[in-house]
């Protein structure tokens, strides 16, 4: 069995957000604050109470540099953040795949940008 700290985690926060046009030409969804922080926090906090201290996020193209903005490479966090881009919203299986060389031979845990659990 791996110890928490060989696991990764892949946070896949695409997609176009066409539910909630016309706010979503502007900003991605999983960006949008939620109560106080952006919705993109909850399931990083999520992972990271899991003890995941190596986490990919996984974008759009025109998305990637507000994360990088937000949330940097993690170290203020005390996690590794890294980034990959999905050319098209292609679905869950393929942003998965996009991330066979961050995962390697690890154990994974997938949460979408836009869930939120609590307790």
């Amino acid at each position: 069995m791996q110890s928490q700290s060989q696991r990764k985690g892949i946070i896949i926060a695409g997609g176009l957000g066409k539910r909630l046009l016309p706010s979503t030409f502007s900003t991605n969804k999983h960006l949008f604050l939620l109560y106080d922080k952006p919705m993109i926090y909850y399931p990083l906090s999520t992972l990271m109470l899991g003890g995941l201290k190596d986490i990919l996020i996984i974008t759009s193209k025109s998305s990637i540099e507000a994360y990088k903005n937000i949330l940097g490479d993690g170290r203020k966090l005390g996690i590794n953040i890294q980034y990959l881009i999905q050319q098209e919203p292609k679905g869950i299986s393929d942003a998965i795949l996009l991330g066979e060389d961050f995962v390697g031979e690890s154990n994974t845990v997938v949460i979408l940008g836009d869930n939120i659990f609590h307790g």
